[in-house]
């Protein structure tokens, strides 16, 4: 039996003990694709009613005494999906229990808002699905615990998860690897660390509900978790440089944890590189420096909105990067190196912190551009779109190559960096950022000139020791 089966053959046995739940229903006959639209979209509105993370739908079962009868009634997932709200999340799978074939449906609550079915909103009464609209104070009951429920990190990706197929379905041994600590010696251990961490949750019937948070850094398999399995980051890499042409393609099929250094080094491996002579040897070297590259990585993985369809996005063309994630920044762009780090996922900020994954509060993206001027290379570029943000960095030009605009975000980037670090910006430094010699001062007195919407001259300082400061300081 796969791991699916057995998890939803624990679960069927669980729903048995509790067949009187208001979110779990009987079938003895067949629907059709509409009839189970309307049932998802009740089942989801009805978990919330009940502060249920799932509800569910069983065929092959006599509803009077729940034993299994067998069934092979299916129906097509996809003809109901494009009806359905775009955050119903439901699974089912025709397994074999008790010798006999079932069928279980599994609803998964339903999250920020109500669940519709071409439309309509439905909840169950007295088993059978009616419009919402028709009991409103149920639907303010619903609303009212919408607006209060958990973030998505603490909602379930699977419920009613033994012991020991957590430690299964969790890499516990990559966690405490991660975070420098001896695998414990018993698994209640283990079980505690993931309880501290809010990995996983205990249930009264002596089972554990795996959070959205472990299944998203610690999944053996994300493909298992129905409520994360698409947030996996993706690596494109492009031949060249028109993103209209084909790429390879690369999906990731573990957590974020388990799987970062791994998708780093597919990443490094996939960038391009130039042969140099060391010596009487020949080496290949990169571009872009691989710290860079891990923060911007786990920057797009912690910040991306995880309540939007999409995942990460690292794009690889010949000649710059590209890494996308769902969601827009909390606080702006032109803010990200001197403002106090500020994330809408402190969970998964925290955990990939503990487990050193990216950098301390604060210290991310300031290292990010510090990296960048000690390779020389053009300033990174952030573009936010409607429901995106891309950052993009580019190989290494020469200054004369440089455009304005380019030379302009080096020019800021140079000067809040030097300030948080408490470091004076003239020419002198801002020439040894671009590589240049005494003789180019010229060159960098035209940057500063062109920059001062950004940068501006600090106060008491003349035309030969001229320092200067970001727009935010004056």
């Amino acid at each position: 039996m796969n791991f699916k089966h057995e998890y939803m053959a624990d679960t069927i046995k669980e729903l048995l003990k509790c067949s009187k739940s208001d979110c779990v229903v009987f079938f003895n006959k067949p629907l059709n694709c509409d009839e189970v639209g309307i049932y998802i979209s009740a089942l989801a509105n009805q978990a919330v009613l009940c502060s249920s993370p799932y509800a569910y739908a069983l065929w092959g079962f006599n509803p009077e005494t729940q034993e299994a009868i067998g069934t092979d009634y299916s129906f097509n997932q996809e003809t109901i999906v494009p009806f359905l709200s775009t955050n119903a999340v439901f699974t089912s799978q025709s397994i074999e229990y008790d010798g006999k074939n079932v069928v279980i449906l599994e609803v998964q609550r339903a999250a920020d808002t109500t669940i519709q079915y071409r439309g309509d909103e439905y909840i169950l009464y007295k088993g059978r699905p009616v419009r919402l609209s028709s009991f409103q104070n149920m639907e303010k009951t619903i609303w009212d615990h919408l607006n209060t429920y958990d973030k998505f990190e603490d909602k379930p990706a699977m419920e009613n998860v033994s012991l020991e197929n957590v430690i299964k379905y969790l890499d516990c041994n990559k966690l405490f690897e991660l975070i420098n600590t001896p695998y414990p010696k018993s698994t209640m251990g283990v079980i505690n660390t993931l309880l501290n961490l809010r990995f996983v949750k205990e249930l009264n019937t002596g089972k554990y509900t795996i959070t959205n948070l472990g299944a998203l850094l610690l999944a053996r398999r994300l493909s298992l978790f129905d409520t994360v399995r698409f947030k996996a980051v993706r690596v494109l890499k492009y031949d060249r440089l028109d993103i209209t042409q084909p790429a390879h393609e690369q999906v990731g099929g573990k957590g974020y944890l388990v799987g970062f250094e791994g998708l780093i080094d597919y990443i490094m491996n996939s960038l391009p590189k130039y042969e140099v002579m060391d010596g009487a040897l020949r080496k290949s070297v990169c571009d872009f420096p691989i710290l860079s590259i891990r923060e911007l990585v786990a920057n797009a993985i912690i910040h991306q909105d995880l309540t939007m369809s999409g995942c990460p996005i690292v794009s690889i063309f010949p000649n710059r990067i590209e890494i996308t994630n769902p969601g827009v920044p909390i606080i702006p762009v032109d803010r990200f190196i001197d403002n106090p780090p500020c994330s809408r996922n402190e969970l998964l900020a925290s955990a990939m912190r503990k487990c050193g994954i990216c950098e301390e509060r604060g210290s991310g993206y300031d290292k990010v551009v510090s990296f960048i001027e000690q390779y020389n290379l053009p300033a990174p570029q952030i573009t936010v779109y409607e429901n995106h943000t891309k950052v993009v960095l580019n190989a290494k030009k020469e200054f004369d190559k440089l455009t304005k605009d380019e030379r302009i975000l080096a020019c800021y980037n140079h000067t809040c960096l030097n300030y948080v670090q408490n470091k004076i910006t003239n020419n002198t430094s801002l020439r040894l950022r671009f590589h240049l010699d005494e003789k180019d001062r010229y060159k960098v007195s035209r940057v500063f000139a062109d920059s001062n919407d950004l940068v501006k001259p600090k106060m008491g300082t003349g035309p030969k020791n001229r320092e200067y400061l970001p727009f935010w300081v004056i």
